[in-house]
């Protein structure tokens, strides 16, 4: 199998002709949601992030199977809490 850092072992020209050939990415348009079932915590559930893409990868050895896919992360996220005209 492959993955981002195996990929660094394979020399610069197999690297540099793995080609994104397109790509698409939406937020599904339902609004996030709160759940407030616990008296403990709230639960925010977001709309879905989905993503497609076709990747040109070169001949890979007969030796080896790669497996592509997708790796999702969020570095920052907001959330404001809206009590109608009694603020945020």
């Amino acid at each position: 199998m492959g993955c981002i850092q195996s990929i660094r072992c394979k020399p610069k020209s197999f690297r540099e002709s793995i080609i994104v050939l397109e790509l698409n990415a939406s937020i599904d348009s339902n609004p996030t949601s709160i759940d407030e079932g616990s008296g403990v915590v709230l639960r925010y559930r977001t709309p879905h992030f989905r993503a497609t893409a076709r990747v040109l990868v070169p001949p890979v050895p007969a030796k080896e199977t790669w497996t592509i896919g997708w790796i999702q992360a969020c570095n920052h996220m907001e959330f404001f809490n809206t009590y109608g005209d009694k603020g945020m």
